[in-house]
């Protein structure tokens, strides 16, 4: 027996999760429990800054008009599809890290991009920057939702959920015990450890991918399933 792979991410993502999901031959259910909205922002200058920190293809798709004054700098960019997303848009990406932001910041050379810009969600990680001067824009949020009726179907069998960020562990917890729904009959896949760390202990199992990337996360979904 195949298991559903439930999808959770906000739609754009989910939905970009899905293809790569359906290219494998895996059976998805997308619902998301969140949805992306743009959050009005101005102030800064390209000239001020030495580079531009991307961690999310949510930066590039619901930045708004204002990103055009910020063509001119580097892209620092977290994860393929945020890189592939702002070359899309026209930026010039000079960094791509599959490890996080704060990995990406560390592995940078001491004397290279002394001033960073980040354009982040509302909800975001805190990055250290050590000795670089960097300043943090919302430009979107992510406003949280009811698990859907789509979801909460597919949780009445076992279920393997993919989960891509710490808020949306927490969240699925809260709505689970909302819902009583027990949550040690379904498998959990997380996009990272901190990921795993925030979903907790109470699965059925939970495994975390070798990288946070869709690839690596749906090659564990691959074999996962097939052991089923």
């Amino acid at each position: 027996m195949t298991l559903p792979l439930l999808i959770l991410r906000p739609l754009d993502g989910a939905l970009q999760t899905e293809r790569r999901a359906g290219d494998l031959g895996l059976q998805t259910v997308v619902d998301p429990l969140f949805t992306v909205e743009p959050i009005s922002w101005s102030g800064p200058v390209a000239a001020d800054f030495d580079a531009l920190l991307l961690t999310s293809a949510n930066a590039v798709n619901y930045g708004g008009d204002r990103l055009g004054d910020l063509g001119s700098l580097p892209v620092l960019a977290v994860g393929q599809a945020t890189a592939s997303t702002a070359r899309h848009a026209g930026f010039n990406v000079l960094h791509s890290g599959d490890s996080g932001g704060q990995r990406l910041l560390d592995q940078l050379e001491d004397n290279r991009f002394r001033r960073v810009l980040w354009l982040a969600g509302e909800q975001h990680s805190m990055l250290d920057p050590g000795d670089r001067q960097m300043t943090v824009v919302p430009v979107y949020r992510s406003r949280a939702m009811a698990l859907g009726e789509k979801a909460i179907a597919c949780l009445k069998g076992e279920t393997i959920i993919l989960l891509h960020s710490p808020r949306a562990a927490r969240h699925l917890v809260t709505e689970l015990d909302r819902l009583h729904i027990k949550p040690d009959r379904h498998q959990v896949l997380a996009f990272s450890e901190k990921v795993a760390a925030a979903a907790g202990a109470q699965w059925k199992s939970l495994q975390v991918a070798d990288r946070p990337d869709d690839e690596s996360l749906l090659s564990l979904a691959t074999r996962l399933c097939q052991r089923e």
